[in-house]
Protein backbone atom coordinates (compact mmCIF):
# COMPACT_ATOMS: atom_id res chain seq x y z
CA UNK A 1 0.00 0.00 0.00
CA UNK A 2 1.20 3.42 -1.03
CA UNK A 3 1.73 5.32 2.45
CA UNK A 4 -0.07 8.58 2.42
CA UNK A 5 2.51 10.90 3.78
CA UNK A 6 6.34 10.17 5.80
CA UNK A 7 6.70 12.20 8.66
CA UNK A 8 10.30 12.12 11.04
CA UNK A 9 9.04 10.60 14.64
CA UNK A 10 11.25 13.87 16.26
CA UNK A 11 10.99 16.81 14.18
CA UNK A 12 7.88 16.22 12.73
CA UNK A 13 8.75 17.30 9.09
CA UNK A 14 6.18 16.15 6.47
CA UNK A 15 7.45 14.82 3.64
CA UNK A 16 5.06 13.77 0.36
CA UNK A 17 4.49 12.30 -2.61
CA UNK A 18 4.40 14.87 -5.59
CA UNK A 19 1.26 13.70 -7.72
CA UNK A 20 0.14 12.87 -9.86
CA UNK A 21 0.72 8.66 -10.67
CA UNK A 22 2.90 8.31 -13.74
CA UNK A 23 2.28 6.36 -16.65
CA UNK A 24 4.59 4.14 -19.13
CA UNK A 25 4.40 5.58 -23.48
CA UNK A 26 4.19 2.25 -24.81
CA UNK A 27 3.75 2.86 -28.62
CA UNK A 28 5.59 1.34 -31.21
CA UNK A 29 6.93 4.66 -32.64
CA UNK A 30 8.36 7.82 -30.75
CA UNK A 31 6.31 9.65 -28.49
CA UNK A 32 5.33 12.79 -30.36
CA UNK A 33 3.12 16.25 -29.93
CA UNK A 34 0.14 13.75 -29.20
CA UNK A 35 -0.25 10.21 -28.16
CA UNK A 36 -3.71 8.15 -28.15
CA UNK A 37 -4.82 7.00 -24.38
CA UNK A 38 -3.97 3.22 -26.04
CA UNK A 39 -0.65 3.29 -25.81
CA UNK A 40 -0.55 5.03 -22.43
CA UNK A 41 -0.46 2.38 -19.26
CA UNK A 42 -0.47 2.81 -15.62
CA UNK A 43 2.80 2.28 -14.21
CA UNK A 44 2.57 -0.22 -11.30
CA UNK A 45 4.63 1.84 -8.25
CA UNK A 46 5.65 1.14 -4.90
CA UNK A 47 6.63 3.74 -2.34
CA UNK A 48 10.41 4.59 -1.87
CA UNK A 49 13.20 6.62 -0.12
CA UNK A 50 15.35 8.18 -2.92
CA UNK A 51 18.55 9.09 -1.56
CA UNK A 52 19.48 11.25 -4.48
CA UNK A 53 17.01 13.46 -4.12
CA UNK A 54 16.34 12.79 -0.05
CA UNK A 55 12.32 12.07 -0.27
CA UNK A 56 9.30 10.08 -0.99
CA UNK A 57 9.27 9.02 -4.29
CA UNK A 58 7.19 6.77 -6.57
CA UNK A 59 9.92 3.64 -7.57
CA UNK A 60 8.77 1.31 -10.35
CA UNK A 61 7.30 -1.94 -9.50
CA UNK A 62 8.42 -4.26 -11.29
CA UNK A 63 7.93 -8.15 -10.80
CA UNK A 64 9.39 -11.35 -12.47
CA UNK A 65 8.26 -12.47 -15.90
CA UNK A 66 6.72 -15.87 -14.21
CA UNK A 67 4.76 -13.31 -12.37
CA UNK A 68 3.49 -11.57 -15.23
CA UNK A 69 2.97 -14.65 -17.18
CA UNK A 70 0.59 -15.98 -14.19
CA UNK A 71 -1.27 -12.79 -14.44
CA UNK A 72 -2.00 -12.77 -18.15
CA UNK A 73 -3.05 -16.66 -17.90
CA UNK A 74 -5.02 -15.46 -15.27
CA UNK A 75 -6.66 -12.85 -17.35
CA UNK A 76 -7.09 -15.22 -20.34
CA UNK A 77 -9.51 -17.27 -18.10
CA UNK A 78 -11.75 -15.00 -17.05
CA UNK A 79 -10.37 -14.18 -13.43
CA UNK A 80 -9.49 -10.73 -12.18
CA UNK A 81 -5.89 -9.73 -11.20
CA UNK A 82 -4.69 -6.85 -9.42
CA UNK A 83 -1.28 -6.64 -10.68
CA UNK A 84 -0.36 -4.72 -12.90
CA UNK A 85 -3.73 -3.25 -12.89
CA UNK A 86 -7.37 -3.66 -11.24
CA UNK A 87 -8.89 -5.80 -14.09
CA UNK A 88 -12.33 -5.89 -12.41
CA UNK A 89 -13.92 -3.15 -13.58
CA UNK A 90 -12.99 -4.37 -17.57
CA UNK A 91 -14.39 -6.75 -20.07
CA UNK A 92 -12.38 -9.57 -20.11
CA UNK A 93 -11.42 -9.10 -23.82
CA UNK A 94 -9.83 -5.99 -22.51
CA UNK A 95 -8.06 -7.41 -19.41
CA UNK A 96 -6.48 -9.30 -21.60
CA UNK A 97 -5.26 -7.22 -23.98
CA UNK A 98 -3.87 -4.70 -21.02
CA UNK A 99 -1.97 -7.60 -19.44
CA UNK A 100 -0.74 -8.64 -22.79
CA UNK A 101 0.45 -5.19 -23.51
CA UNK A 102 1.89 -5.77 -19.65
CA UNK A 103 3.61 -8.77 -20.27
CA UNK A 104 4.97 -7.84 -23.64
CA UNK A 105 6.72 -4.87 -21.61
CA UNK A 106 7.92 -7.29 -18.64
CA UNK A 107 9.72 -9.61 -21.45
CA UNK A 108 11.52 -6.81 -23.23
CA UNK A 109 12.47 -4.67 -20.18
CA UNK A 110 16.17 -4.62 -19.83
CA UNK A 111 16.82 -1.90 -16.56
CA UNK A 112 15.87 -2.64 -12.74
CA UNK A 113 13.40 -0.54 -11.24
CA UNK A 114 14.13 3.51 -11.15
CA UNK A 115 13.12 5.93 -9.02
CA UNK A 116 10.73 8.08 -11.03
CA UNK A 117 11.88 11.49 -9.22
CA UNK A 118 14.50 11.58 -11.11
CA UNK A 119 15.50 8.03 -12.92
CA UNK A 120 18.31 7.03 -10.18
CA UNK A 121 18.42 3.64 -8.33
CA UNK A 122 19.88 4.95 -5.38
CA UNK A 123 16.45 4.02 -3.05
CA UNK A 124 15.69 2.60 -0.18
CA UNK A 125 12.55 0.60 -0.91
CA UNK A 126 9.56 0.64 2.15
CA UNK A 127 8.32 -2.73 1.37
CA UNK A 128 8.46 -3.36 5.48
CA UNK A 129 5.76 -2.20 7.75
CA UNK A 130 8.33 0.45 9.36
CA UNK A 131 11.72 0.41 7.21
CA UNK A 132 14.69 2.52 8.85
CA UNK A 133 15.14 5.85 7.39
CA UNK A 134 17.04 8.38 9.11
CA UNK A 135 16.01 11.92 8.76
CA UNK A 136 19.56 13.17 7.46
CA UNK A 137 18.68 16.62 8.70
CA UNK A 138 17.89 15.54 12.38
CA UNK A 139 20.34 14.28 15.03
CA UNK A 140 17.64 11.95 16.61
CA UNK A 141 14.71 11.32 13.91
CA UNK A 142 13.69 8.65 11.81
CA UNK A 143 11.17 8.65 9.18
CA UNK A 144 8.01 6.89 9.05
CA UNK A 145 5.26 6.40 6.95
CA UNK A 146 2.03 7.17 7.55
CA UNK A 147 -1.98 6.19 6.40
CA UNK A 148 -4.72 7.83 5.86
CA UNK A 149 -8.30 6.69 4.74
CA UNK A 150 -10.35 9.10 3.14
CA UNK A 151 -13.70 8.95 2.43
CA UNK A 152 -15.24 8.40 -0.95
CA UNK A 153 -14.31 10.79 -3.96
CA UNK A 154 -16.57 13.26 -4.56
CA UNK A 155 -16.09 14.48 -8.15
CA UNK A 156 -14.06 17.17 -9.57
CA UNK A 157 -12.65 18.74 -12.71
CA UNK A 158 -11.94 15.90 -15.31
CA UNK A 159 -8.00 16.09 -15.17
CA UNK A 160 -6.59 18.00 -18.61
CA UNK A 161 -10.22 18.84 -19.83
CA UNK A 162 -10.64 22.00 -17.25
CA UNK A 163 -6.65 22.02 -16.30
CA UNK A 164 -3.09 20.52 -17.56
CA UNK A 165 -2.92 17.29 -16.20
CA UNK A 166 1.18 17.42 -16.14
CA UNK A 167 1.39 13.33 -16.20
CA UNK A 168 4.63 12.32 -16.28
CA UNK A 169 5.17 9.87 -19.18
CA UNK A 170 8.34 7.58 -19.15
CA UNK A 171 8.92 5.27 -21.96
CA UNK A 172 9.41 0.81 -21.39
CA UNK A 173 12.76 1.63 -19.26
CA UNK A 174 11.63 4.30 -17.10
CA UNK A 175 12.62 6.96 -19.13
CA UNK A 176 10.85 10.27 -18.21
CA UNK A 177 10.23 11.40 -21.76
CA UNK A 178 7.48 13.83 -21.77
CA UNK A 179 3.99 15.06 -20.14
CA UNK A 180 0.50 14.46 -20.74
CA UNK A 181 -1.31 18.32 -20.69
CA UNK A 182 -4.32 18.56 -22.71
CA UNK A 183 -7.15 16.40 -24.22
CA UNK A 184 -10.54 17.28 -25.93
CA UNK A 185 -13.35 16.37 -24.39
CA UNK A 186 -14.74 12.76 -25.73
CA UNK A 187 -11.55 12.26 -27.49
CA UNK A 188 -9.03 9.78 -26.52
CA UNK A 189 -5.57 11.69 -27.72
CA UNK A 190 -3.50 13.58 -25.25
CA UNK A 191 -1.30 16.77 -26.17
CA UNK A 192 2.60 15.90 -24.79
CA UNK A 193 4.94 18.18 -24.14
CA UNK A 194 8.36 16.91 -23.98
CA UNK A 195 10.53 16.06 -20.83
CA UNK A 196 13.35 14.64 -18.87
CA UNK A 197 14.86 13.99 -15.64
CA UNK A 198 16.98 17.56 -14.95
CA UNK A 199 20.06 15.99 -14.31
CA UNK A 200 21.73 12.40 -14.56
CA UNK A 201 20.89 10.04 -11.18
CA UNK A 202 23.12 8.25 -9.64
CA UNK A 203 23.56 4.74 -9.52
CA UNK A 204 23.13 2.89 -6.61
Amino acid sequence: MIPSYLKCDSCGETFRFKPPLPCYYLGPAPLGSTAEDQKIFEVPVEPAWCKNCNGLCYLEDIVSVREMENAYAAVRTGRHVEYPVETGWVEPEQAEVVVGAYLRWRLARRRTARALCCGGTNYQRMDTPLPLIKHAECDFGFITPHYLFPGAYCGGSEQGVHSAANIPVHDAEGELIGRLTWRQRGTSLWQVEPASYPFAAEED
